[in-house]
């Protein structure tokens, strides 16, 4: 992906993780995604801005790396950030064979579920977690839009005290919010949204769980999270553990603390970060691909 379209502003991620894979004698193939390079076509977009046109492409790269002559294509590590380590991990079910794949803030469950979740229950989650809902299912609004440090980055266009005043109740609150995520879901599967067009949230939707995935693979996996990451918070990547050990995968998971969903720290007044990635991070992520691939 390109590095200069990542991360907040000039963040250099992608370009972050070549630095580290390369300063470690490691060959390192990148390659931008449709997202970047596909044509809009001023509207829902082509059939080929699909998600499985983005595993096309990761299958394509790892297949000519696997070819290079200075390259050991029994050492071909997969990596995925994100909505990548989806990519990745359906990319590795296509090539067959021993896999080894490194996957960062991974997300597990089938997408509807998880996608939901990303936009409706974990609003009402961290109400409830933060301390927000008080005796009598009262949610206090006030002192919710006062929190910018727990909602930031996911959360910035609070509005609902101008809704519905100061407190509201939380039954009614869960309707609302999950009325506007259907209404959300119906437009972006039908003509898409400022992220995607229809044809890659319709393809999205239909793939499998990505945990349910490692039922059809053999290899290794290493697997790193942050503690502080709520878009794909750590209960994702331990499923993903369980389930490769389940399936008689070798998987190592790391969560590592203090860290947000790409792996940096918050800033100085305490609002969550996207990168640039936390330098300990790159080394043990790193180390971890090391020990997995065998080299030296």
């Amino acid at each position: 992906m390109d590095a200069a379209a990542t991360g907040n502003g000039p963040v250099q991620l992608f370009a972050d993780l070549r630095d580290a894979c390369t300063a470690a004698g490691l060959a390192a193939a990148t390659f931008d995604s449709i997202f970047l390079t596909r044509p809009r076509d001023g509207g829902p977009g082509s059939p080929r801005f699909t998600f499985g046109a983005m595993v096309d492409d990761a299958v394509r790269v790892a297949e000519q790396a696997a070819s290079h002559p200075y390259v050991d294509s029994s050492r071909v590590c997969l990596l995925g950030v994100s909505m990548g380590t989806e990519v990745a991990l359906a990319a590795a079910e296509r090539l067959g064979g021993v896999s080894r794949l490194a996957l960062v803030a991974p997300s597990a469950d089938t997408r509807p579920f998880f996608q939901r979740w990303m936009g409706a229950d974990r609003r009402l989650e961290w109400l409830v977690s933060a301390g927000y809902v008080g005796p009598g299912a009262s949610v206090d609004l006030v002192a919710a839009s006062r929190d910018v440090a727990g909602r930031s980055g996911w959360w910035d266009d609070f509005d609902l005290v101008e809704r519905f005043g100061e407190t509201v109740d939380l039954e009614q609150l869960r309707a609302e919010i999950i009325l506007e995520y259907d209404e959300w879901e119906r437009r972006a599967q039908t003509s898409g949204d400022e992220a995607a067009p229809a044809s890659f949230w319709q393809d999205w939707y239909a793939q499998p769980a990505p945990h349910h995935r490692l039922a059809r693979l053999a290899g290794a996996l290493t697997i790193h999270v942050g503690a502080e990451d709520w878009t794909t918070p750590p209960r994702h990547a331990w499923l993903l553990h369980s389930a490769a050990r389940a399936h008689g995968l070798r998987s190592e998971l790391t969560v590592h603390p203090g860290l947000g969903h790409l792996m940096s720290a918050r800033n100085a007044d305490g609002l969550r970060t996207y990168g640039p990635f936390d330098p300990d991070f790159c080394r043990v992520l790193v180390d971890a691909i090391v020990a997995m691939t065998g080299t030296d």
